[in-house]
């Protein structure tokens, strides 16, 4: 007789669309469901619902609140997990692993796991809520039976600065379909749209319009590029809460006319084809899908020497790296790739390669399978 999936129920740390919305959704899309079900908590209403429940996976509201710890979401987050009985509960995110923490205990849940997809140390909130951030992250760390982090580099925070056991922390780098992020449409029916001529040289940046992203330190590098290369386009895909204060640094630079704003797009993949060259100047990540999906892409990028970007970025081979917080060392980065399209080329071939081979969503979910079918057997469920 067949063995009924285990139940998986994922507490997502937001309904919106970032990092950790996008690895639900991939996941979603690519876990054995012979093996494994899905039922997926939101604090919140967003995009992430509907396309979740377009996958077929239930979703249900719990609003986790700005707290650390409300005791009445709280008992609400485990009521809701002793109806759904899942066998292994997996949170994202700071607020959501320490209230998932705790619920499942008191729910009797078997098999608890946190993902972290970025530092506690580079969030931004006030000195004070971040040192109680990652005292709650420490101190509940004990309940969770793994942790997981989306790189290398976030391992290593949770062990040196966070002061978890290294046993308990385990690396499942973030992963992409590559075959499924592909444009639709022709890089110049893209640049049509844009308002960019054949003449125009267009670079850009996929992310979300928060400080850690660092789109100012973009804008501030393009005077230099410009004055070397006047055709310059720069194409700022995505949305967030410092848009208008983004979009006010391009007037005040004299790069305004240069910049197009397309805010959050469904057709990434078709602006990012239109390209030249992907720029990802971020002051904090983890692993980001936006730089493998560019790469997938086959276009050369520059990154931040942040997180989990070396990881994938071989410096002057797959890519290039600079420091965070620099924008004339991002001029000359981009510049470099601008006035050396051989180099480009190359750069970009192989970082396209690179992503095909290491960093595929396949890896990433049979990883996360492996887990779960350990932590079941450890419990005795499997």
């Amino acid at each position: 007789m067949s063995r009924r999936p285990a139940l998986v129920v994922h507490v997502a740390g937001s309904a919106g669309w970032a990092g950790g919305e996008a690895y639900l959704l991939k996941l979603a899309g690519a876990l054995d469901r012979a093996r494994f079900s899905l039922g997926v908590v939101v604090p919140e209403s967003g995009p992430l619902v509907g396309r979740l429940e377009a996958l077929g996976v239930p979703t249900v509201l719990v609003p986790l609140a700005e707290r650390l710890v409300s005791p009445g979401v709280l008992l609400a987050l485990a009521r809701r997990l002793r109806r759904w009985r899942p066998a292994i509960v997996q949170s994202h995110g700071a607020r959501s692993n320490v209230y998932t923490r705790l619920a499942a205990r008191l729910a009797g849940v078997p098999v608890v796991l946190s993902t972290v997809h970025n530092s506690l140390f580079d969030y931004e909130v006030s000195p004070a809520r971040r040192r109680a951030y990652v005292a709650a992250e420490r101190w509940t760390s004990a309940l969770a039976d793994r942790v997981v982090a989306v790189s290398a580099a976030v391992a290593r925070d949770l062990v040196q600065r966070y002061g978890l056991p290294a046993a308990k922390v385990v690396v499942v780098r973030n992963g992409i379909d590559a075959d499924a992020f592909v444009p639709c449409r022709p890089p110049a029916a893209a640049r049509a749209e844009l308002g960019l001529g054949p003449g125009d040289r267009p670079i850009g940046l996929v992310a979300r319009m928060t400080e850690q992203k660092a789109h100012v330190d973009l804008l501030d590098a393009l005077p230099a590029v410009l004055a070397r290369v006047p055709a310059l386009a720069c194409v700022l895909i995505g949305d967030g809460p410092l848009r208008a204060a983004i979009e006010a640094r391009a007037r005040a630079l004299g790069v305004a006319g240069r910049c197009r704003f397309t805010g959050a797009r469904a057709d990434v993949a078709d602006l990012v084809a239109a390209l030249e060259i992907v720029v990802l100047p971020s002051r904090s990540e983890g692993l980001p899908f936006a730089l493998l999906e560019a790469m997938a892409l086959g276009k050369p990028v520059v990154a931040t020497t942040v997180g989990g970007c070396p990881e994938v970025v071989e410096h002057g081979r797959t890519g290039l790296l600079t420091p965070p917080g620099d924008p004339p060392a991002l001029a000359d980065a981009i510049l470099r790739l601008l006035e050396c399209p051989g180099e480009a080329r190359a750069m970009g071939e192989a970082g396209a390669a690179r992503v095909r081979a290491d960093f595929t969503l396949t890896r990433m979910v049979r990883e996360l399978e492996a887990i779960y079918a350990a932590a079941l057997a450890a419990r005795g469920l499997r």
